[in-house]
């Protein structure tokens, strides 16, 4: 008995390097589909294992770092734009470089976890919807109307969501064009003031971008303090 014991620890033991493995390598559909293989992994880890060893050459990897989604890519792209434009900066306009320096590491987050507060959101709209069930007419009636209730909910949520996404692309795309217009101020022999004024614009982007969220978070909570006054 303990032989059995400790050969079903030993398995799950397994299973769970496994999982972990599938988690760490698999970037492919849904956050709930991955969740779904990730949780399969574990019980049934040896059918995973082939796939984990085809998978683990060059090309795996290179897949690995490939980003996440649409919003990762366009933060990574802008991130290595404006890396550029921060670069070209040395010997031109340094002092503001280094004063700002810690100001763009607060922007970089801002943008990642403004993502993955999206990503958050679109996982809960991904639920699965449930049926109202059977019962008495009383019953059937409140569970229709938490459902309506649940449903008006969804859709606020899926509003947030949508100005979230659309603030962080449209931030996104204003400091694309603030990197255009430093190397236009460099090529055309601006003074350094000028590249001076676009960085520290460009730098106030973090608290524009959080005043977003914290108003879209506060209107949200508003709302939801209506409906429960009004007795919905």
């Amino acid at each position: 008995m303990d032989l059995l014991n400790s050969s079903f620890v030993l398995y799950l033991m397994i299973g769970a390097g496994v999982g972990l493995a599938v988690y760490l390598a698999d970037r492919a559909g849904t956050r709930t589909e991955r969740c779904i293989r990730v949780a399969t992994a574990v019980p049934f880890w040896p059918l995973y294992v082939p796939v984990l060893l085809r998978g683990a050459g060059p090309t795996s990897a290179s897949n690995e770092l490939e980003p996440l989604d649409d919003m990762a890519a366009a933060i990574a792209q802008v991130d290595r734009e404006l890396q550029a434009a921060l670069g070209s900066l040395r010997g031109w306009a340094e002092s503001v470089l280094t004063r700002e320096k810690v100001r763009f590491g607060e922007l970089h987050s801002a943008w990642i976890a403004q993502a993955q507060r999206i990503r958050e959101m679109d996982c809960f709209l991904s639920l699965p919807e449930h049926t109202t069930g059977t019962g008495n007419k009383g019953v059937i009636e409140r569970l229709q109307q938490n459902e309506q209730a649940r449903h008006r909910n969804l859709q606020r949520i899926q509003r947030l969501r949508d100005r979230a996404y659309n603030d962080l692309m449209g931030t996104l795309a204003w400091v694309r064009e603030l990197v255009s217009m430093i190397h236009l101020a460099k090529f055309t022999g601006a003074p350094a003031s000028r590249a001076e004024e676009i960085v520290a614009q460009m730098a106030a982007g973090v608290e524009g971008l959080s005043e977003v969220t914290w108003h879209e978070e506060e209107g949200f909570e508003k709302a939801n303090t209506i409906v429960r006054l009004s007795g919905r």
